[in-house]
């Protein structure tokens, strides 16, 4: 696989923006935004530039048409990505409207109560690898890319006894998780949003 550089993150940021745009919890996020196609591919392409430093960005070939995003939590550092993450909402901040910045705000404040970001604390007390993100182009979906992307990643932490966490929105994503191996180990419902969040462990020994 190879890793992505600062030079590949515009064609990320398009990839991520095509196949999260309609995605549950991105479109709660950009709601009341008019051009929200233009809006999301800044937002990634700002994220991107943090990722790249603080986590592993991944493709599977140079067309950057699949691409796998997580981190291992103790190599993980905070200060830093707190660092970036503020300088990242300042960028942003300077590069949109000021009612786009506003209301994208706003919303990641509301959906805030409907996200929990430490539900593994529950199930893992130690060390664990946290895929954030998967895309695959849609004209590359049905070729085994998204096996191609885990696969590595399943191998190196299985030999190294680190489980593998990982989320989604989507229902539909979950036969495809727990054929894999991953257990759906715990539902959050949100009522007043319809966001569901499904919580998936993949234990070494699995």
């Amino acid at each position: 696989m190879i890793r992505m550089t600062e030079n590949q993150i515009e064609p990320v940021a398009r990839l991520l923006t095509e196949c999260f745009i309609d995605d549950h919890l991105t479109v709660l996020q950009i709601k009341g935004i008019i051009n929200q196609e233009e809006f999301l591919l800044k937002l990634f392409q700002i994220q991107l530039g943090v990722f790249e430093k603080t986590r592993d960005v991944y493709s599977l070939d140079d067309t950057f048409n699949s691409v796998i995003i997580g981190y291992e939590k103790k190599k993980l550092k905070l200060l830093k990505q707190l660092i970036l993450s503020i300088q990242a909402t300042q960028e942003l901040r300077k590069q949109v409207d000021k009612e786009d910045f506003e209301l994208y705000t706003n919303n990641v404040r509301a959906l805030s109560k409907a996200i929990n970001l430490n539900w593994q604390k529950q199930f893992v007390k130690k060390n664990y690898y946290h895929i954030n993100v998967i895309a695959v182009a849609q004209e590359e979906r049905g070729k085994g890319k998204l096996r191609a992307l885990i696969t590595p990643i399943v191998e190196n932490y299985k030999e190294k006894s680190i489980p593998i966490i990982l989320e989604t929105d989507n229902p539909n994503h979950i036969p495809m998780y727990e054929h894999m191996g991953f257990q759906l180990i715990k539902t959050m419902e949100d009522s007043h949003t319809g966001l569901n969040q499904y919580c998936f462990i993949k234990y070494p020994n699995t």
